[in-house]
């Protein structure tokens, strides 16, 4: 087993898996979810902890490195010239919007 499968979010995810029925599609990627641009213009998609097809639901598990500053997360460079802790806070914040329901 490796660090993952033992991590909280795992942990969490599987409870999901139990309550709805049904495992989720675990590094979902939509087509239309897309980071920044890189050098060449390619966006790639971005990925989602988990998706449940048949309930329309998307499960994203916010770890440590979602709201505080993690150096081995961070000390990578980004494709869009900004800190890895600044393009994390953009992505979260595209998922959620991409994700939220209008009533």
């Amino acid at each position: 087993m490796g660090p993952r499968a033992a991590s909280d979010e795992a942990y969490v995810l599987s409870l999901c898996d139990e309550i709805l029925g049904e495992r989720g599609q675990r590094q979902h990627r939509f087509v239309w979810l897309r980071g920044d641009p890189g050098a060449t213009g390619r966006r790639a998609s971005l990925p989602v902890d988990a998706f449940y097809p048949s309930h329309a639901l998307v499960v994203e598990y916010h770890e440590r490195q979602h709201d505080a500053a993690v150096e081995l997360f961070d000390r990578r460079q980004t494709v869009s010239g900004v800190s890895r802790g600044e393009q994390r806070r953009r992505y979260d914040e595209r998922r959620a919007s991409k994700f939220r329901r209008t009533a």
